[in-house]
Parts: structure tokens; sequence; C-alpha cells
């Protein structure tokens, strides 16, 4: 594992090559941007344009635009050690864990508002209120479901954005509010998977402050996909045909997007059927639970839509978990059902970008096999995968995926760490396949021109000189 003082320095040390510039080529226009905000918030030079971050102003290249995105480097091996004690569980499609279990508020008024169970809701009061922290930064919405960040420091305000809304929310770009306004110390944070790796980067290598602004409690939502707020309106105005302004809840359930009305009718649409409105970054994530968090909260596992399914991950999320349990404000049930959670994750780490056969031609030129060079395409697409989750990805058998791997990892195309394959840089990868046939060419080039292309010459010379007007036999091609 990286030391912390090296990684420390890759996130906090100003001098560095990369800029805004890297930013956008490396995240922004390759579409997996996922509007968290963290990179508006931490550097007053970045603003948004049509649901892209903007530089509008000069950039001084001093890298934490790039860092503290989501998308970039995150030293997984140290946060996790940092996270979650030694005694959790590692699920490989579920991550860490202590336990797992179903949960619901005990407070009625939080429940006729809650999506499920009121358990975000009822653990972010009491924190607050047993002064385990000190505000939430929370995703909220105006009469007409615009998605809005905010700062949440009372139970009211905490209350107030209770509820899922499908929009993509920039729920960081109040981190700055959070340290230089309102001079919170410790800080709570509701969000989706993908915003969470931001959240611990902050949290672990703080850009701003070393004493405002500290992640104390991170909630990860489960998380299918998502969308724009122009397309959720879309589904809901164009699709469903209800009026944004009389949506009362929205929710997706049994592989439907369904929407409550302010008149008390349910309408709804099959998921498959609005593809066409994800998000272009959802398409590259593979993480369902939130499986950076301390705590990961959903509804799918639960036996009714009335409770929250929970994993509890944490030191952090079991202690207030507990403490919550303990003093009634949720109550709990071992009442769920793990394998549609893991079903679920599986489905969307098996997420698979489609290879134009062009390229599984063209790589035919290392003189690899076809099935060898799916399997690394394929693991690109999937990030880490193990053996099962390949042969599931491919629909081949383990055997075959087994011998293709060996191969692959002979050729120092892949590489394998407890149990799972993680694709080589292709740079890397094709660079040194490139300097190979370079190589070998160049040694069968000089075995032709010391043994094979001498004898030719001769034989030449001596049948075919006297039709030969000039001496170009003399010529030297090499």
């Amino acid at each position: 594992m990286i030391p912390r003082e090296v990684i420390r320095d890759y996130f906090q040390c100003d001098i560095s090559e990369y800029g805004f510039q890297d930013l956008h080529d490396l995240v922004i226009s390759k579409k997996n941007c996922v509007l968290c905000g963290t990179c508006m918030s931490i550097c007053p030079r970045i603003g948004i344009n049509e649901n892209q971050p903007l530089l509008i102003d000069y950039d001084p290249e001093c890298s934490l635009c790039y860092k503290y995105c989501a998308k970039t480097y995150f030293p997984e091996k140290f946060i996790e050690k940092e996270i979650f004690p030694k005694q959790s569980t590692k699920d490989p499609l579920i991550g860490y864990y202590q336990k797992v279990m179903v949960t619901k508020s005990t407070n009625e008024s939080i429940l006729n508002l809650s999506q499920n169970g009121g358990t975000v809701t009822s653990l972010l009061i009491h924190a607050l209120n047993e002064g385990l922290i000190d505000g939430a930064l929370l995703t909220g919405k105006d009469e007409n479901w615009m998605p809005k960040p905010i700062i949440a420091r009372t139970s009211k305000e905490i209350i107030e954005a209770t509820g899922s809304i499908y929009a993509l929310a920039s729920t960081l770009l109040k981190y700055e509010e959070v340290i230089n306004k309102y001079k919170l110390k410790r800080l709570a944070f509701v969000g989706m998977p993908c915003q969470i790796q931001a959240v611990r980067k902050l949290q672990f290598f703080p850009p701003l402050s070393d004493e405002y602004g500290k992640f104390t409690f991170v909630i990860g939502l489960y998380c299918t996909s998502n969308y724009t707020y122009d397309s959720m309106k879309d589904i809901i105005e164009n699709e469903i045909g209800v009026p944004i302004n009389e949506v009362k809840k929205l929710d997706v359930s049994h592989g439907k997007f369904m929407v409550y009305t302010k008149e008390g009718n349910i309408k709804h649409i099959p998921i498959k059927l609005i593809k066409k409105y994800n998000y272009s970054s959802c398409q590259y994530c593979k993480d369902y639970t939130a499986e950076f968090s301390d705590i990961s909260i959903g509804s799918i596992g639960s036996q009714e839509r009335t409770w929250n399914s929970v994993i509890i991950r944490s030191d952090v999320g079991m202690n207030i978990f507990k403490d919550a349990l303990k003093s009634k404000k949720i109550i709990s049930s071992s009442q769920i059902d793990i394998s549609q959670i893991k079903n679920a994750s599986l489905s969307k780490k098996l997420k698979v970008v489609k290879i134009n056969e062009k390229v599984i031609s063209a790589l035919k030129l290392f003189s690899i096999p076809e099935l060898e060079a799916k399997a690394y395409t394929t693991l690109l697409s999937l990030e880490k995968a193990d053996l099962s989750m390949l042969s599931t990805a491919m629909k081949k058998e383990p055997s075959e995926i087994n011998n293709a791997v060996n191969i692959l990892k002979q050729r120092k195309w892949i590489s394998a760490t407890n149990g799972f394959y993680k694709p080589n840089n292709p740079v890397k990868v094709f660079k040194e396949e490139i300097h190979q046939l370079k190589e070998k060419f160049n040694s069968n080039l000089k075995k032709f021109k010391s043994e094979v292309f001498k004898e030719l010459e001769t034989i030449y010379i001596q049948n075919n000189l006297k039709s030969v007007k000039d001496n170009e036999f003399i010529d030297n091609f090499f």
C-alpha cells in the first residue's frame, strides 16, 4: 500500500503537471464527469456551462480540480484501511460491511415524508441533536423538482431534503461555504456512490481547511443510474404524462420509474424504456451500494417498501446506528434478502461497453487469440472482475476464461490480485507490444540480410546481369 505521506503529497503538493485542461481532456470530454461540484467548490476559477465545468479565469495549474475530482485517482487501499475495521467482511459485490439489516424511523412525521423508511433523515437528525455533526451537505429541490445543494444545520432543514430526486445534483458545490461562510467543523454528507469518492479525498486530504468542513459521517445511497434534470423532466412529463409541479414523490421499484402525484395517483414506466435518458458517466460506474460510505441505504432487499435496507460498514456508522437504535429513533429487523442487493450490484458491475469487432481484429496484429483479446477489452469495461464475473460477462465457461486470463497475465496485459483481474493500461501494454514487434522485425531483417539476401542477389547477378543496364544491384536498400 502506498504510504500516507506519499498520497498526501500527491493531493496537496502545488507543483503538478495537471491543470484544468487535463480535467477537461481526461474526464469532461470523455463524458465521465458526475457533476458533483467538487472542482467548482475548491477553485473559484471554475464555473459551469450546459451541465459541464468550465474554466472562467486563468488556470494556475495548481491541480486541485483534477486531483479532487470524483473520477480521477482514488487511493482505494489506503481509504479502505482508514475507514473499515479489520473484522469487517469484504464481499466482492457489496464491499466491506459489518452488518446488513432493514430499518425504519419511529417518527411518523418523517415516515409520511420519507422515500421509504426514513432512516437517512432519522440518523442525520439524531447525529445533529447529539452533537456528532454540526450540519450536513444534502440535496434539496424546488417546487419543480430542480435539485439544489443545501447545507442543513437544523432538523427542519434536514427534513426538507427528505426524498429521492433521481437527477444529478452538485451537492459538493456548497463545500466551500461550509468552511468559509458557516465555519462548520463536523459535517455529514448524503449522496451517490460516485460523489462519495470525492468526499473521501476531501476528508483525508482537506485542500481548504484543517479545522472546518471535516466529514465525520458519510451516508451513501444505492444507485443504478441517474439523469440530468432535463432528462428527468422529459421522463415525467413526456414519457409518463405528469406535469413536473404535480409530482409528490418519485421512486424506482421493481424495474419501474414510479411517479406519485399530489392527487394520489401512481403512474410508471419500465426502466428499460427510458435507458436513453441515462446520464453518460453512469455507464462507467460499477458501484451500486456506495461501498466507501459509513452506512449505505436503499430499499432493495427489504420485504416492504416502508423499510430501508441498510449496510453498516465503518465503526463510525455502527456507533451512530447503535446510538439511534438505543434512543429508539429507529427500529431494525434482520428480515432482509441480501441476495437481491448482490444481484443488483452484480448487474451494475457487469455493464460492459461493446467493443467494435474491428478493434478485436486489429489486436490480432500482436498475435493474441480472439478470446484473449475479448477478455482484455471486457476487463477494460469491468475495471476489475473475478473469474466468475468475467465468465458471466463474456458468456463463456470458466475453464475457457481461466486459460485466457493466464495467457494475458503472461503477456502482462492484465494483473491479478486476491482473485481479481484488472486490465493494465493499454498505453503501456501496446507500447511494449510494439517494442517487441520492432525487436523481432529487426532481428528477422538482420537474419534475412545475412542469410537470404546475398544468396538471392548472387543468383540474380549470375543469371540476369546481361539484361541490367545500370548497376542497380549495387544499391543497398537496407
